[in-house]
């Protein structure tokens, strides 16, 4: 028999326990069949119009609703509703195709937004060097050996309507790698496709792909910052507190290990994370991936109370993906981001009790990507 002071110990340890227990997780789940927003067919302003990033949304000063999934000469759906977008034909943004890569203005894929009123947006950009157009720097002439990548910033003063770069290349980089590029290494190398921007207390958050090279670790980055309109204020994760400092291109010296950013939960965010959102009602965030894992193949989903501690995910929908299809396969799927039509935010970063996914559908021709790609979004519920 327990003594008083044994049962009113195991009472204590009890409340300690379940008072430093993670908060339940949410269960996202599909409620309807992918149905299409834009068709390449139908819609596309160019050839080239297709999209080629995950769908972010914002509504302007005035009410309209601009939704970007775009390639790296984008353009916008706006309506005065994310259920009512259009498309619009009008360029918003496009890189400057310079031979430089110390500039990191070359193809650009505008990919992130936030807005805090409205009026000014403030946006994060994908930067690829395409050094297989340069053959000095790459002599094999293949895109994947000689891809370098960075993040820059962009910047619009008219509620999206066009964007610019946040300051005169290079100081407009937001990550790069601290080493010099060293043209044909390869293998793709840097920092990869930005998440969509949240706010979370007195600072902006992002994730970034970085790919393994030197002292960088594969693995999602997150990075913030508590000044938008300064491109070189954001701060990567070091495994234990926002202390990275991103440089450019050797001006690391003799410690580029210094510069480089630690993948956050490296055994869960085993691939890209193409969108965060807030769930209203838990606080919690909710990220999404398009990724193969436990032999499974498709859209998965992660939450978290913090951004830095995600859930074991669960498989939201299995399909063949962007780089996981076969040549059975009439369609393949990536970019996925949740997006809900009734936020309560200008940024459209929370979600309710129901939600659409956003993807690209990928139409194969004989196996092949071609431009052929339709925008669609399938109805999720979210517990």
């Amino acid at each position: 028999m327990r003594s008083a002071a044994t049962a009113l110990a195991l009472g204590l340890s009890l409340i300690i326990l379940s008072s430093t227990a993670p908060a339940q997780t949410l269960t996202i789940r599909k409620a309807g069949e992918p149905e299409t927003v834009t068709s390449w067919q139908r819609d596309a302003c160019a050839e080239s119009d297709a999209p080629d990033t995950p769908a972010r949304a914002f509504r302007d000063a005035s009410g309209i609703v601009h939704l970007i999934a775009s390639h790296s000469t984008a353009r916008a759906l706006t309506g005065p509703s994310l259920d009512a977008v259009r498309p619009n034909c009008a360029v918003i943004f496009q890189g400057h195709g310079q031979d430089d890569p110390r500039l990191h203005d070359d193809r650009s894929w505008i990919s992130s937004f936030y807005t805090p009123d409205g009026s000014t947006v403030f946006a994060l950009v994908s930067n690829e060097f395409h050094a297989q157009k340069r053959r000095a720097l790459c002599p094999s002439g293949e895109y994947m050996r000689c891809w370098r990548n960075s993040i820059t910033a962009a910047v619009s003063t008219d509620g999206g309507a066009s964007f610019r770069l946040s300051a005169a290349p290079p100081n407009h980089t937001v990550a790069t790698l601290p080493y010099p590029y060293s043209g044909d290494v390869g293998q793709r190398t840097g920092y990869f496709a930005p998440s969509n921007i949240v706010r979370n207390g007195d600072h902006w958050y992002a994730f970034l792909w970085a790919e393994r090279f030197a002292a960088q670790q594969r693995g999602a980055c997150l990075i913030r910052t508590d000044t938008l309109a300064d491109p070189q204020s954001w701060r990567g994760w070091d495994g234990k507190s926002f202390s990275v400092r991103f440089v450019r291109d050797g001006q690391a010296g003799d410690a580029p290990e210094a510069h480089v950013c630690a993948p956050v939960a490296p055994d869960v965010l085993q691939g890209t994370v193409r969108s965060i959102v807030r769930h209203r009602t838990s606080g919690r965030f909710i990220a999404t991936l398009a990724m193969t894992r436990d032999g499974r193949t498709g859209i998965w989903t992660t939450t978290s109370p913090d951004l830095l501690t995600w859930s074991k995910p669960e498989l939201l929908w299995a399909a063949p993906l962007l780089f996981r299809y076969g040549c059975d396969d009439a369609v393949a799927f990536d970019y996925p981001a949740l997006l809900d039509p009734n936020s309560r935010g200008r940024n459209f970063d929370d979600v309710g009790k129901t939600a659409y996914l956003y993807m690209t559908r990928l139409n194969l021709d004989k196996c092949k990507i071609t431009w052929n790609r339709d925008l669609v979004r399938m109805r999720v519920e979210i517990d």
